[in-house]
């Protein structure tokens, strides 16, 4: 039973991928190395931004407590905020089953001086 799994797979894996493009941030693909390999068998195309509820958590030394929400379908949100073009600017990017505003993540933003990981 397990040849038959991993025959079915690798065909699976075989077949000529598809693709979803979302306005803002290009396309994806289920190929490899995102799809159809033994580490990444199923070949599963990310969802929408907007099913997702993509957002972004600004803290800066003006709110080191509290985050403000940046949102990239609107602009103003980013005009009402703390942010500065001219400060250094750091991202920190969470996992897959994670979220924004999880501790670490609050406890990593309040390090001084924290350089990012290479």
């Amino acid at each position: 039973m397990l040849i038959f799994w991993t025959i079915t797979l690798f065909l699976l894996g075989a077949a000529k991928g598809k693709e979803v493009c979302y306005e803002d941030l290009g396309c994806f693909s289920d190929t490899e190395p995102w799809g159809g390999t033994a580490i990444r068998p199923l070949k599963i195309l990310p969802w929408s931004p907007e099913k997702i509820g993509t957002c972004f958590l600004l803290y800066t030394n003006e709110n080191p407590n509290n985050f403000q929400i940046l949102l990239l379908s609107d602009p103003s949100t980013i005009e009402a905020s703390n942010f500065q073009m001219d400060r250094k600017t750091r991202f920190i990017i969470h996992g897959f089953i994670d979220k924004g505003d999880e501790s670490w993540v609050t406890d990593m933003c309040k390090q001084p001086g924290a350089s990012p990981r290479a």
